[in-house]
């Protein structure tokens, strides 16, 4: 059975899910892309349900996922299941569809990739460098190298060869953090251990597993190797010393104390009943104040964008 493609390297990796579902028996060629069956020709040859990847030389074909973008590309729908609609072939994502070897030196390693495309500008890439940097190495492109350690801290890169070497040290380390990227698309034909750099405004590649972590939030909290990774998006810290807008609130037996100056707020407590230290008067007030007012402009303006994702979530 002959299948075909041109598209990026993480379409064809998805692509492979369509193949492995429909044969065991596969010839894979591309098309206008011969970097890609350079890189990617080792990785595609290794699976058991394919014979040979070449350059399409006007074999007959009898999947094409050539054009597959022109049926539309809906939000929140996941990128290789609109492989597997376009040439009416059914295939579940929720299994391995990619082997590779394992290789002992990268045993302990953190693999990591992000793009300049499908960011999250609320993942925590620098809370990540300063917590598993020492382990982790990045795979990509030079220049997305060298922007990474600038942005995020210095971690290691490791230069591959081929997508069979990507695969092989995936496949060997503890996990791989990444955005949606092709690397990605290797890690979750894997089904390796990861988190996921979700995009708010593209999140096409969401396949749900024990051994995952969708970050979308800037929220992650997983284990790596036994070592507990817990990260809770920062809000905006609150400084006693400025007002905020529309000033300091606390409301007592139902009546609304209101002042741009906290300590007046403080004594309108205590003159209500309110005992305790001032501290403690004082973070009661800080508390109800903020619990009405976003202290954080990022979050805010993802707010809406962080809820679809949430509810898409929910719904897979």
């Amino acid at each position: 059975m002959n299948f075909l493609h041109e598209r990026d390297f993480g379409d064809i990796v998805l692509s492979l899910a369509v193949v492995k579902s429909a044969t065991d028996n596969a010839n894979y060629y591309i098309q206008n892309n011969p970097k890609a069956v350079k890189l990617l020709t080792p990785l595609i040859e290794f699976q058991q349900y394919i014979n040979k990847c070449d350059i399409f030389k006007s074999q007959n074909i009898d999947k094409s996922f050539v054009d597959f973008r022109k049926q539309g590309l809906p939000w929140g729908v996941q990128l290789g299941l609109h492989h597997a609609t376009w040439v009416k072939q059914d295939a579940d994502f929720s299994k391995q569809w990619l082997t590779a070897p394992k290789e002992s030196r990268y045993n302990g390693t953190i693999i990591v990739n992000k793009t300049e495309r499908y960011a999250n500008p609320l993942f925590p890439w620098m809370q990540l460098v300063k917590m598993l940097g020492d382990r982790m190495l990045f795979v990509g492109h030079e220049n997305e190298y060298d922007l990474f350690c600038r942005r995020f801290g210095k971690v290691k890169r490791l230069v591959i060869k081929d997508y069979l070497h990507l695969a092989t040290a995936i496949n060997s380390s503890d996990c791989f953090i990444g955005n949606q990227s092709s690397a990605n698309c290797v890690a979750e034909g894997l089904k390796h251990k990861s988190i996921q750099e979700v995009c708010l405004w593209q999140p096409d590649c969401i396949y749900k597993r024990y051994n995952t972590t969708l970050c979308y939030d800037g929220t992650i909290d997983t284990e790596i190797a036994g070592a507990k990774i817990h990260i809770e998006r920062p809000m905006g810290k609150v400084n006693k010393q400025e007002s905020p807008p529309g000033g300091w609130n606390l409301t007592i037996n139902g009546k609304l104390f209101n002042s741009y100056a906290l300590d007046v707020v403080v004594n309108h407590a205590r003159n209500n009943g309110v005992t305790g230290k001032k501290l403690e008067i004082e973070d009661m007030i800080v508390a109800e104040t903020i619990a009405n007012k976003n202290p954080d402009p990022i979050m805010d303006r993802f707010a809406n964008d962080i809820n679809r994702v949430k509810e898409l979530l929910e719904k897979i």
